[in-house]
């Protein structure tokens, strides 16, 4: 039974097929009040995610966020993955995303672009000698297991994992709809 179980557990947990083209949709936005809905739209969407907006800039047509950490199993509260594999890459390791939302006024019309940028966290492996040096674990004090030095700040890094295609489009699809509903 158990061996029939797993199969049918571990189907969700592949990760999804990457995409590099950019997603982009067009709304209806021919009034003033109509491309300021867009553009409130927009804003609000990524506030309810959780992410803290970094450039509002109208005249350029972009919003951009700062990086954010990404939800993970103990904080069901958040939403700022898109897919089940996300939601585990996250839990098991640290993740940070950060989005840039282009919006240019077209003919009558606001097209969206969303692009949002993945990050993985990359720390030095630390030496364990004794069952207390775990609870230093995240400090600078445990020497690095390669080297034996000390740890620093330097040798930690955030490392480009490049665009993630499902949560673009569940943001874009959340804008949208925003901007619907409020016109």
């Amino acid at each position: 039974m158990l061996c029939m179980l797993l199969p049918a557990l571990a189907t969700g947990c592949s990760a999804p097929a990457h995409d590099d083209t950019l997603v982009t949709q067009s709304v209806p936005a021919p009034t003033a009040a109509e491309q300021n809905a867009v553009w409130k739209a927009a804003q609000n969407v990524l506030r309810a995610h959780q992410f803290r907006l970094d450039r509002v800039d109208r005249r350029a047509g972009v919003i951009t966020t700062d990086p954010q950490t990404s939800q993970h199993a103990f904080e069901l509260w958040r939403k700022d993955v898109a897919t089940r594999y996300d939601f585990l890459e996250a839990t098991l390791r640290t993740v940070r995303r950060s989005v840039r939302v282009t919006i240019a006024p077209r003919d009558g019309t606001d097209e969206i672009t969303v692009e949002v940028h993945k990050e993985f966290y990359s720390t030095p492996e630390r030496q364990f000698n004794s069952s207390i040096a775990t609870m230093r674990m995240f400090g600078n004090e445990l020497p690095r297991a390669d080297t034996g030095e000390r740890i620093t700040d330097a040798d930690s890094k955030w490392i480009d994992a490049g665009r993630d295609p499902a949560m673009e489009r569940y943001l874009l699809d959340q804008i949208v709809a925003r901007a619907h509903d409020a016109t």
